[in-house]
């Protein structure tokens, strides 16, 4: 999943959405019509004809009316009886937020809306955007309840759930990508990564810098401070405000200011000192910069980000990695440095919701519950027409013959944004277990929650301090984490400017909140 996927995990995306967020097995089943859910009491024949409008953050397809003319086509072929038709509306990522803002507000006609804590999830239930889906989802989302019906408490405001959780892996893993060749080249002892520390990478990066000219030891735009530190470190709560989990016993919960941790400094020390010795690319903080390209055009050797989920995943256990060998364009190992824990933030980064504007939510969410278990249905959406936009080849996605990825017309990777993910096909060059590999980690996943797994934060009673710490931060923040700043002259002052901006306040709101939630739960 790209979470984006990623996204979810980074400290500075959690200081960007913190205001409108919260602190913060599988089905193979065959496409089958069969079990699915009808209105109680209603005659299919008094159905009248519906089309579900779904908006969701994508790059335009020239394509799109002719997959949405084949998607109506086959739910009209297969499941008649539901008199339902679906409008794609795609919004390309930069104009998300202001243009799903503006729908919202001017009350158009939204169905299916794609929502995530990292885009306003809190906000739109805030604003009453969203309808409660309780009963919706009793009523006509048997096959979304198959799948996920341990998962809906983070995505609930007020005792109503709000949003549906895609099905798909319930974590991460971030580590270090590593370009084979050079590994083999300098015959790199890769069991010191067992420790987990990023910090061992150091003499393979020195012995890249002195030897090979033209090439960046590590890669960013991705670093240790927000790639690595906050999974591997903190349950994050919001904002500055979280526990930390490292040389603290099990039962502690105490809210501290993320940035204050001993290993917060070591990190940023280390940052500071790698990119003194020419380690990490000077350009590292320009807007739109792609790290996979540098790596493809051979000037890159390790990439610190979020790793591939493959079979039997070990911390600073080595093994090539399928996707990231294909992003670029030469074999690339993958070493884990760190396996997510059950977050509750996890839960609520990838979801939809059906809007308020909606004119027959019952209609909407049958349509949803289809998508968790129809891969046919799924695959239309995900990869467009067979024979036009991708062919099968032994079970797995590829182009037509002639085509590429920017003239096939419909080829995008938001696979992760609906419905069951274990359903999908995998595409040619990734592991065609790769669904199986999510299942059986998310085993992993589940049996190491969160220590405050399911607590939700509410930002409305600090809202201002959070705007305020978000602001005094930008002075500092890319500066550190890419290593440009000197911490111990910069940390003292960063932290000053936060408790300028209340960041007492937001940690003792916090620490109420979290006190009252494990009293209700029994954990104190």
């Amino acid at each position: 999943m790209k979470w984006l996927k990623k996204s979810s995990a980074l400290l500075t995306t959690l200081l960007l959405t913190s205001v409108v967020a919260t602190g913060c097995g599988g089905n193979n089943a065959a496409n089958s019509p069969a079990g699915t859910a009808q209105p109680e009491s209603t005659a299919s024949s008094e159905l009248k004809p519906y089309e579900v409008v779904m908006v969701f953050p994508d790059a335009p397809q020239n394509d799109n009316q002719l997959v949405q003319d084949a998607m109506n086509d086959y739910l009209k072929k297969t499941y008649p009886e539901l008199n339902v038709t679906v409008k794609l509306n795609p919004i390309d990522w930069g104009a998300w937020s202001d243009k799903t803002n503006l729908m919202m507000a001017s009350g158009d006609k939204m169905d299916l809306l794609f929502t995530a804590d990292w885009l306003g999830f809190q906000q739109q239930v805030t604003k009453g955007g969203l309808l409660p889906l309780d009963d919706l989802l009793a009523k006509y989302g048997a096959d979304i309840e198959a799948v996920e019906k341990d998962y809906h408490d983070p995505a609930k405001r007020g005792g109503k759930l709000y949003g549906i959780h895609t099905h798909q892996e319930l974590g991460g893993t971030q580590g270090v990508y590593l370009s084979k060749e050079l590994v083999d080249k300098y015959n790199f002892d890769l069991s010191v990564l067992k420790s987990g520390k990023v910090e061992d990478l150091e003499p393979m990066l020195q012995t890249i810098k002195e030897n090979e000219p033209g090439v960046t030891p590590l890669v960013a735009p991705s670093f240790p401070l927000e790639a690595y530190y906050s999974s591997t470190n903190l349950d994050s709560i919001a904002s500055i405000a979280a526990i930390n989990t490292v040389g603290t016993p099990a039962d502690d919960y105490t809210v501290i200011n993320s940035y204050t941790t001993p290993r917060y400094m070591e990190l940023a020390k280390l940052t500071n000192k790698w990119y003194k010795a020419g380690y990490i690319n000077k350009d590292a903080l320009t807007p739109g910069l792609d790290a996979w390209k540098k790596i493809q055009a051979g000037k890159g050797f390790a990439y610190v980000t979020d790793m591939d989920i493959i079979a039997d995943m070990e911390i600073g256990k080595a093994a090539v990695s399928p996707n990231g060998s294909i992003k670029a364009g030469r074999e690339m190992l993958q070493i884990p440095l760190n396996i997510d824990r059950l977050q509750t933030g996890k839960m609520t980064a990838t979801m939809y919701a059906i809007s308020k504007s909606s004119e027959d939510p019952e209609r909407a969410m049958m349509l949803l519950n289809l998508f968790y278990k129809d891969k046919e249905l799924l695959t239309l959406f995900n990869f467009g027409i067979e024979g036009t936009h991708y062919v099968l080849k032994d079970g797995q996605i590829a182009l037509p013959e002639g085509k590429t990825t920017d003239n096939v017309g419909y080829y995008h990777d938001i696979m992760w944004q609906l419905g069951n993910q274990m359903l999908n096909y995998t595409r040619v060059g990734e592991d065609p277990n790769k669904y199986q590999n999510y299942e059986k980690f998310n085993e992993q996943i589940t049996a190491n929650p969160s220590r405050i797994f399911g607590f939700i934060f509410d930002p409305e009673p600090v809202k201002n301090e959070l705007i305020s710490i978000d602001n005094a931060n930008k002075t500092f923040v890319d500066g550190l984490k890419s290593g440009q700043l000197d911490p111990e002259e910069v940390l003292p002052k960063m932290l000053e400017k936060q408790k300028a901006a209340g960041a007492d306040k937001v940690i003792a709101e916090a620490q109420k909140q979290l006190d009252a939630w494990l009293k209700e739960n029994g954990k104190k």
